[in-house]
Formats: C-alpha cells, structure tokens, sequence
C-alpha cells in the first residue's frame, strides 16, 4: 500500500480525541488549509468523526470506524498503537502513523532507575530511612551493594529505545546483548540476536530489559518457560506493554524466587488492580506506566504530527508509518 497522498487537498479536516494543551492546538490550527475539531467523549467523537480526514487519536471504536466517510489517516500519539489496530481498520487503507522516536531518552533513563534500584537496594535503603534506621553494611557485617559493571544487560526489541538502553549500558561498561526480528549490527550493543533465538539471550542477562510492542507474535512472549530460564539472581525490566509477560507466571516466579525480581512500568490491566500479588511483593519495584513521561513530550508528539500534517497536504509520504500486520 502507498504511504504517500499524490492529489493536493484544498482544507482537510483534522479530530483530535484527547486533551491537548491550547498551545499546542493553537499551533495545528496555524497550519493553512486545517480545520481543527475536538472531541474527547466517545459519543461527542462518534457524532463529529463522519467527515473528518485525519484523526490525531490514540484509540478507535468499531462503530467510530464504520461511521467515517473521509477517514484516509491516523496518528498516534504514543508508540503503541494497539489500540487503534481493530480489524476494521487493519482491512481498511486507512494510513496510520505514530510517535516513534520520542521516548528514547527518559525512557532509558527510566529503565537504569530501575536497574540502579535494584543493585544498590534502593527500595530497602529508602525503607530504612522511612524508619530511621541507620544499617551498618560495611565492612562488617559485610552485605554490598552491587555494580553494574561487567554485568550482563539483555535487551529484548532494538528500536530507538532498546538502541538508546544500549548505548547506556555501555556507559556502565555492561556486556549487551539485544534481540531484534532481522538480526544485523547494532550500535553498542556486543551481540545481536534473531527474535528465534531470544533464549540465549534470556539465559545469559543480569537485567533483563522488554522494549517490544505489543502484538500477536509478542502478547505473553515472557511466560514461565522463559522465566526458568533466566538466572536465579536475573531481574526483569518490562517498560514495554503488560501483555508482553504472562503475568500469573511472573507471580509465580517472584514468589518461587526463579528471579531476583521484577521491576514493572506496565501491567496486563491498568490501572494495576489493588488486589493484584503484585503489590505485596518485596522483589517488586512498581511505576504507573511513566517510562515515558518528560516535561518535553507533548511538544514532541506535536513536532511529530504537525511534520506529518504538512507532509499530507504537500502530498508526500509520511513518516512513522506503522505496519498494520505487524503492528508497529
């Protein structure tokens, strides 16, 4: 399919279904030949969607969908695009486009937050300071910390964030190994891995880190097979979607100490239920879905849609093209 719109458009009309900052609507609504609508409550979207051309949304419903005339693109914008992938739309040559690209930076940062976390025990020093206590670790009684140094950093899914994970990684002068469909060279990382042999890599990583997009071929991609597999002292990183592990086997594993532990930015229901195990696990390091968060990102998110708006008009091809099969 033609990612690229040959016949110039005299006004197109864009809806956007999510609160977005007056400054950053104003800056969409400059744009010639743009005619802006929003509509945040599923039925106020359902009422306005008929006529639109693009739709800026991060999610669509099947009757949305079938009540479209116009529709010819959507932009997520987030990565993860899941939402947006109902089979009516994946059948359709709805064109649809994501955020890719700009979460690499604090999203790395959040993934060694959680690594630091875990080596240098920060979850039980800051317990410890909860309480005023004072624990002497060293040199005796000797209970260390640990370094990240010469560990092992496995990294499952090689696009911009697992590459920028790499790249981290080597500043801590880790050993990486990363795991992608088409196996080739990548930057910082030692040794690159066909998704067909993710078991190695599983079997050799201190930290393993999950930076793949939810779709069929990776929904439970992590279950109890490979997490016997991991070393006994072997953390898990999951900053990718929930549905990527088997969360009942994760439980089973924490609890059964196979791995050290677990640290977890998403979940398989989000919010995380308060009577999921999870919350009581001393192994567990929890954050609500934030590996994204930045001060900077919907000014990013905007850069991207507005390049890819004036691309649309201009009748070329956009960019972050999603692969509706793939799903991502």
């Amino acid at each position: 399919m033609s990612i690229a719109f040959r016949q110039r458009v005299a006004m197109v009309k864009v809806l956007i279904t999510f609160p977005l900052e007056e400054r950053y609507l104003e800056r969409i609504r400059n744009i010639e030949g743009v005619e802006v609508t929003e509509a945040t409550d599923p039925e106020d979207v359902l009422r306005k969607i008929e006529d639109v051309d693009i739709l800026f949304s991060n999610k669509i419903t099947s009757d949305q969908f079938k009540r479209t005339k116009k529709l010819k693109w959507i932009h997520s914008p987030y990565v993860g695009v899941d939402s947006l992938l109902i089979e009516e739309v994946k059948r359709s040559d709805v064109i649809i486009t994501c955020s890719r690209g700009i979460h690499a930076s604090q999203a790395s940062d959040h993934v060694f937050a959680l690594i630091l976390a875990f080596a240098r025990k920060l979850p039980e020093l800051l317990d410890d300071q909860r309480r005023k206590v004072w624990k002497v670790r060293h040199p005796i009684p000797f209970e260390p910390l640990d370094e990240l140094a010469g560990k092992t950093l496995g990294i499952i899914g090689l696009g911009a964030i697992g590459r920028e994970v790499a790249r981290k990684g080597k500043c801590f002068k880790m050993k990486v190994l990363g795991v992608k469909k088409n196996p080739s060279k990548v930057n910082y990382v030692d040794e690159v891995y066909g998704i067909h042999e993710k078991d190695e890599v599983i079997r050799k990583s201190d930290y393993l880190v999950l930076c793949v997009p939810l779709t069929p071929e990776t929904r439970n991609m992590i279950g109890e097979r490979e997490l016997k597999l991991m070393k006994k002292t072997a953390y898990l990183i999951n900053i990718a979607r929930g549905g990527v592990v088997d969360e009942k086997a994760l439980i089973k594993a924490l609890k059964e100490k196979w791995i050290a532990g677990a640290a977890l930015d998403v979940a398989e229901v989000e919010p995380l239920p308060r009577d999921s195990e999870l919350w009581e696990l001393e192994n567990v390091i929890i954050t609500p879905h934030v590996a994204g968060s930045t001060p900077y990102y919907w000014e990013r998110a905007t850069d991207i849609f507005i390049e890819n708006l004036k691309r649309f008009l201009r009748g070329e091809e956009l960019i972050n093209v999603v692969d509706k099969d793939r799903g991502y």
